[in-house]
């Protein structure tokens, strides 16, 4: 079997989807469903600007009848209808989209220095030439044989393409960066998503409740908010006023407070000091301090990560430390450590 890596152009690969020398072979395509507006406006803002997308597999028949070659889709049919659909002007792109320019227009509407670009974009293809419709299905398995399994960050999101899911991937786009400086994640957990995790924890604690979540229960969230996702300006604003106040916390950056299942409940604990969050009020009621002391807070939060560092499960803030030290994903103990935290905050922890 012989594979041959090209490049076309999206004005090539479409014209020849016009002239029916590309089709969709449908036996290879594991789902005839269409991909919402949202995942197609992602994949043509990335095509706009100018970066990687996965290649497109197309496997060539020479058509005995008519003496011509002809080329079946057998990887990328989602993406390659996006693109005609797009190439014809029959998709307006989300008005959410990063690249303003773009933002709600079709083809047509944009400017014609972007109309250049996505016309001119090297699509990258593998051509599978001489090959029987086995030895691609063979040449598929083989692939996934050696793929590193999806952990369920990457399941959700390669499974759901509805609002919250694209939410979830801008706030790992805005903030992957200074989650690194602060020391919470390393380069490898962003690229395996594990942002993308701590940001859905955040937002089912204030949606459902601080509770022991599982998979199963973060699937729900994202079935919940697949359609609708009513709530995602309350959440931005609180998730970005949270890490502004944190951002402006250095003195915390690399301590122990910044360890991911720790992160997530100083995350919690700050939004619920700023602005009450209403599933948490009748298990930790909010003690409105007059004036924000920005040094008391440092103090008594350093205390707490000291503490947990030395595991000093015996001094007087031995229930903090418990609660870091094992089973730090369980309802009790993430309640534990975000009281703790808010009263270090509001200025009213006991040293």
């Amino acid at each position: 079997m012989d594979i041959e890596p090209t490049r076309i152009t999206v004005a090539d690969y479409c014209a020849a989807m016009d002239r029916h020398e590309i089709d969709v072979n449908r036996e290879y395509q594991r789902s005839d469903k269409v991909w919402p507006p949202a995942a197609q406006s992602f994949l043509i803002e990335s095509l706009l600007l100018g970066y990687p997308v996965p290649k497109l597999s197309l496997h060539e028949i020479m058509d005995v009848r008519t003496r011509a070659a002809r080329k079946e889709i057998v990887d990328g049919q989602q993406r390659s209808t996006a693109i005609h659909d797009f190439y014809h002007s029959r998709l307006r792109l989300s008005r959410s989209l990063e690249l303003a320019e773009a933002a709600g227009r079709t083809y047509d509407e944009l400017p014609e220095e972007l109309q250049a670009k996505f016309l001119s974009y090297g699509l990258s293809v593998d051509l599978y030439l001489s090959a029987s419709p086995d030895e691609v299905r063979e040449s598929f398995r083989r692939i996934n044989s050696y793929t590193v399994p999806l952990n369920p960050e990457e399941q959700r999101h390669a499974r759901f393409q509805g609002p919250f899911k694209w939410f979830i991937h801008r706030l790992s786009r805005d903030f992957d960066q200074v989650l690194i400086e602060m020391g919470v994640f390393g380069q490898k957990q962003i690229v395996r998503m594990a942002d993308a995790k701590l940001w859905t924890e955040f937002c089912d604690a204030c949606l459902n409740g601080v509770k022991t979540t599982s998979k199963l229960s973060l699937n729900r969230l994202y079935t919940s908010r697949n359609q609708d996702f009513p709530e995602e300006n309350e959440l931005s604003a609180r998730i970005r006023e949270a890490m502004e106040f944190l951002i402006d916390m250095p003195e915390l950056d690399g301590t122990e407070l910044v360890k991911p299942y720790q992160f997530y409940s100083l995350l919690l604990a700050t939004s619920h000091y700023q602005r009450a969050i209403p599933t948490m009020v009748d298990i930790l009621p909010v003690r409105g301090v007059a004036d924000f002391d920005r040094i008391a807070a440092i103090t008594a939060l350093t205390a707490l990560a000291d503490a947990a560092e030395h595991q000093e499960v015996d001094g007087p803030l031995g229930s903090y430390v418990r609660a870091s030290l094992n089973k730090t994903n369980v309802r009790e103990q993430r309640m534990t450590r975000i009281s703790c935290l808010y009263t270090a905050i509001n200025g009213t922890l006991t040293v």
